[in-house]
């Protein structure tokens, strides 16, 4: 796994924009076989485990600890990069249906449209929280940045799961203060 993550972030630093944001290095290869190796223990609890897998397991892995950190631009050309690693692969995020559902719901009872990109970044902001100990959401004005953490965050306490969260106004921070 350690040995195909590798080129694919040599070649993600090379290739995609430069973000201040981005890490392609041991963090975050660190992470990518953290999660692969969560994912390999959920299959095999559910005794779905072969070699054929290890493929499907490691652009997952991929795919969750990267695609919620890139830009538009910069998410097309990373898939585009992992077909053309992994030719012919199947490619298929982790799935969450129960935390789905819950959004879902959420959305339909704040009468917002169930927009698929939009439940994508949900579901990556999700990711992104189980990942690291502090997440924090960018992006220009009326971008939907409010709305995906208050959505996680309602569909979270209608199953139960409560998160801590803290809001904070970056124009109230100067300098190295915050």
């Amino acid at each position: 796994v350690q040995t195909c993550a590798l080129p694919i972030f040599e070649l993600s630093r090379q290739l995609l924009s430069r973000q201040q944001h981005y890490d392609w290095g041991l963090r975050a290869l660190k992470t990518v076989l953290r999660v692969g190796g969560q994912l390999i223990h959920q299959q095999k609890k559910s005794g779905e485990v072969s070699h054929a897998l290890e493929e499907q397991v490691l652009i997952k892995a991929l795919r969750v600890n990267t695609l919620s950190k890139l830009t538009h631009s910069d998410t097309a050309a990373f898939n585009a990069l992992i077909g053309d690693v992994f030719p012919g692969a199947e490619v298929r995020d982790v799935a969450y249906e129960e935390l789905e559902a819950a959004v879902r719901q959420v959305l339909a009872e704040e009468k917002l449209e169930a927009l698929p990109l939009q439940i994508r970044k949900v579901m990556q902001f999700h990711e992104a929280c189980q990942q690291r100990m502090g997440v924090v959401v960018v992006g220009p004005s009326g971008c939907g940045k409010s709305t995906i953490w208050r959505l996680l965050h309602k569909a979270n306490a209608k199953l139960g799961r409560k998160i801590p969260t803290y809001v904070m106004n970056p124009k109230a921070c100067r300098g190295s203060s915050c």
